[in-house]
């Protein structure tokens, strides 16, 4: 009667299978999801190429000021695996709620709350006990976060979360679209329906995919962050990066960015001021590469030492360098 199955095994793993011939022609199937228990981190983002230091630095400023970032991709794109390394950048006393199907994100600060969703426990058409993505979002309120994240959005939770939003708290999260144009549609559409006025709450829109790149005579699958937007308060889309795939690296002009202009006026610092805290932050992220740190509690401990001691780590950094023969020049065009 119901030959579909959709659930969690209980180590956390996700699995989905169908019963005999009743919907799978050849027989039962099944399909197990395995999650590390490890994560990827950012520091394996860069090492993967999927992402430079200098958008990972542009990163961890945002969400250390709580702007709103959203992840499109299609299936298998490593949606998810971004927005987790992203919410590792997150300062230690932020309180963060994150909701999701199937418990995949893992963060290493001690104010974090998991929501999950549970489907109903009644047969047939009945959601009696069924506990939504939008229960979730709704209740997550009550906890007053500082940053919430979503797995996925695709239905109702969709405008809670840009009600949210718009109440000031940050929010991390990803949808299923193949392009920027593709997302504002689907934003647009029944069943998310969010009013063309409350998309620019999104301020940045970072876009994964799988490609293809040339390594000698063979092409290897890898993913990259292709395209990074920022919107202004029309609505208008703004690129601030882009990957190259003649030449396999990013371009960044971190010149267009409007959010920097915007920080600058908030905080009453000058525009090259934040810029060089970026540049800062993307020093110790190539740092942290170079020398093998890419476990995510060692990276919140570094991230936790750049709030409280910021001086110091900055100095072991360009020490570090300079003895591992990292030149002045070769940083300035890391940066």
């Amino acid at each position: 009667a119901y030959p579909i199955l959709d659930a969690m095994l209980p180590e956390g793993h996700r699995v989905a299978a169908t019963f005999m011939k009743e919907v799978s022609t050849h027989g039962s199937t099944f399909t197990i999801r395995k999650f590390r228990e490890d994560p990827i981190t950012i520091i394996d983002l860069i090492n993967f190429k999927t992402i430079s230091p200098l958008l990972a630095g542009y990163l961890w400023f945002l969400i250390d000021r709580k702007s709103p970032i959203m992840v499109l991709g299609v299936t298998g794109a490593g949606k998810t695996t971004l927005i987790n390394s992203i919410l590792n950048l997150v300062k230690p006393t932020y309180k963060v709620v994150t909701i999701e199907d199937t418990p995949e994100l893992r963060l290493p600060i001690e104010n974090w709350v998991q929501l999950v969703s549970r489907p109903s426990y009644a047969a047939g058409e009945s959601k009696a006990g069924e506990v939504s993505l939008y229960d979730l979002i709704r209740v997550s309120l009550r906890y007053r976060p500082d940053i919430i994240a979503v797995g996925e959005i695709r239905g109702e939770e969709a405008y809670v979360l840009f009600q949210a939003i718009a109440t000031g708290h940050g929010g991390v999260t990803t949808i299923h679209a193949e392009d920027i144009d593709s997302m504002i549609k689907r934003l647009k559409s029944p069943p998310m329906n969010i009013p063309e006025s409350y998309i620019p709450l999104i301020n940045s829109v970072l876009a994964i995919k799988r490609v293809s790149v040339r390594e000698g005579d063979k092409l290897r699958i890898v993913r990259r962050v292709t395209d990074v937007w920022e919107l202004d308060k029309t609505g208008e889309f703004i690129k601030v990066s882009w990957w190259s795939p003649s030449k396999d690296m990013f371009v960044t002009e971190l010149d267009k960015s409007i959010l920097i202009k915007r920080f600058s006026q908030l905080e009453e610092r000058s525009y090259d001021n934040l810029i060089r805290e970026i540049n800062e932050r993307t020093l110790i992220m190539y740092w942290l590469s170079k020398k093998g740190i890419r476990n995510y509690r060692e990276i919140a401990r570094y991230i936790s030492m750049y709030h409280v001691h910021k001086e110091m780590l900055i100095s072991i950094v360009k020490r570090d360098l300079e003895i591992i023969g990292i030149d002045t020049e070769e940083i300035k065009n890391i940066l």
